[in-house]
């Protein structure tokens, strides 16, 4: 997996942000996947790889949307992370922040920007 920073603090608190929103969707869902809806239907999305694989959506819907419009990214980035998690567990604010992640995946796989086959 390629880091989208070689900010050591920056990577640990997205880890622990992974890794917390990963153990809160296994004791909501009771395995490895979570809802998501895609064009008014509801689907079940596999979790791959574990944390690892939440990570990746974690850079690639929360993070780099911030690299690109911030330029002290890094900063800002790691300050709303800080708020996401408690004692390694998902806060009410990591969950929200989570659960808007899901809906942009859906928008952007409603809209065709990215193939979904039912």
């Amino acid at each position: 997996m390629t880091l989208i920073t070689q900010n050591f603090r920056l990577n640990a608190l997205a880890n622990q942000y992974s890794a917390a929103i990963y153990d809160h969707l296994k004791r909501q869902s009771g395995g490895d996947w979570f809802p998501m809806e895609i064009k008014g239907q509801r689907v079940e999305v596999a979790i791959v790889d574990g944390s690892d694989g939440i990570r990746l959506l974690v850079d690639s819907y929360l993070l780099e949307p911030i690299k690109q419009e911030y330029p002290h990214w890094e900063a800002l980035a790691g300050n709303l992370l800080n708020l996401c998690t408690d004692g390694g567990s998902l806060t009410e604010r990591g969950e929200s922040i989570w659960q808007s992640m899901i809906n942009d995946m859906g928008a952007s796989l409603s809209k065709g920007e990215v193939s979904f086959h039912a």
